[in-house]
């Protein structure tokens, strides 16, 4: 597993969770709330993030606690194989 960078995550066109619990789908560098439809820069928000995942549904980044990197899981590796 290794650390992800918030400018790779722009390249995943899935979505995030963060600690809050609010879900955003990823634009590019930006990512947009599922709710309100309010815009956010990926980089505002990169250290909130709890879990990304794919245009498929699988979770490809996950940090375990605030303040921990955000690190790759092993279907981050299967998924770029595929």
């Amino acid at each position: 597993m290794r650390r992800v960078p918030f400018y790779e995550l722009a390249s995943s066109k899935g979505s995030i969770r963060l600690f809050n619990r609010k879900v955003y789908m990823i634009r590019g560098f930006f990512a947009v709330e599922n709710e309100t439809g309010k815009l956010k820069r990926l980089s505002d928000i990169y250290y909130q993030i709890r879990t990304v995942k794919n245009q498929q549904g699988l979770v490809i980044a996950k940090r375990k606690s605030q303040g921990k990197e955000l690190l790759t899981t092993a279907t981050y590796f299967s998924s770029r194989l595929a």
